[in-house]
């Protein structure tokens, strides 16, 4: 009987992180380059079902059971989200569209800021809603410094500046500096830490890399635009949808649970009695 109770409980507290991730999609989807997370759910391991007889008896084992479930891990979607046109010289919006796919994934490869924390740490974005501060810094909203390709920070004597569509930095038509845009072969291996910014955990040699030194090097391809930004890619009719079956499996596992709950009170107070 308990093993019931275990699996409906355990499948409740995985539809609730389910809905905790799709609230954080709904929640940044006006955010400009976030990726939308999807969750998977895997089972507990399976158990062996012994027929009542014991070992001894002809084909004793009636098969496997499943005690319950549990999301295992949300993964972000590197699709390219909708360009939308703001004029801002400080905005940028990466052109990911012409990258292909990984043939075993199916994820998208995909192009990434470099960016460098108050910790002095290296961390990745997509969100090219950049600003100038006091000192002519460029920095993201939330204040880390935007690098370019030396791996330093960008110092803007002027306003008035021109990217080209491949992150070069034009001044009164001289290049003086450069965005730093990487490519992403391995997307499945960045961590969100928020604030839009990604850490990379994978394999050293699949970590992101200048994409003017990458695989995709030559192809003449577009990799920024300046005065756009990246829209995030949450499907609003998708997340309403999914969010409306997480409610119902929920209730459905609630009900389960409750059935047990009424069983186990007739068992104690009728059952007992005989």
């Amino acid at each position: 009987m308990f093993r019931g109770l275990y699996a409906a409980t355990s499948g409740m507290m995985a539809y609730n992180r389910q809905q905790q991730i799709l609230t954080n999609n709904l929640s940044n989807a006006v955010t400009p380059g976030f990726k939308s997370d999807i969750t998977t759910f895997r089972t507990f391991p399976q158990q062996l079902i012994e027929k009542m007889g014991g070992p001894n008896s002809n084909a004793n084992y009636a098969g496997t059971l499943s005690v319950g479930t549990y999301a295992q891990e949300a993964i972000p979607q590197f699709t390219q989200g909708i360009l939308k046109q703001t004029a801002n010289t400080t905005d940028f919006a990466l052109q990911s569209s012409f990258l292909p796919q990984d043939s075993q994934t199916n994820q998208r490869r995909t192009l990434v800021f470099q960016v460098q924390t108050a910790n002095n740490e290296i961390r990745y974005t997509q969100n090219g809603q950049f600003v100038v501060d006091q000192t002519g810094v460029l920095r993201t909203a939330a204040g880390d410094r935007v690098l370019n390709r030396a791996g330093e920070q960008i110092q803007l004597s002027s306003l008035d500046f021109k990217v080209d569509d491949q992150g070069l930095l034009e001044i009164d038509g001289v290049i003086s500096d450069s965005l730093w845009i990487g490519y992403a072969s391995d997307p499945l291996s960045f961590v969100k830490e928020g604030s839009g910014l990604l850490r990379y955990e994978g394999a050293a040699e699949n970590a992101p890399v200048l994409a003017s030194t990458s695989a995709i090097a030559g192809t003449g391809s577009p990799l920024v635009s300046q005065g756009f930004l990246e829209q995030s890619n949450v499907d609003m009719t998708r997340i309403m949808t999914d969010m409306l079956k997480t409610y119902r499996g929920f209730e459905s596992n609630q009900k389960v649970i409750q059935a047990y709950d009424q069983s186990m009170q007739k068992a104690v107070t009728e059952i007992g009695r005989v």
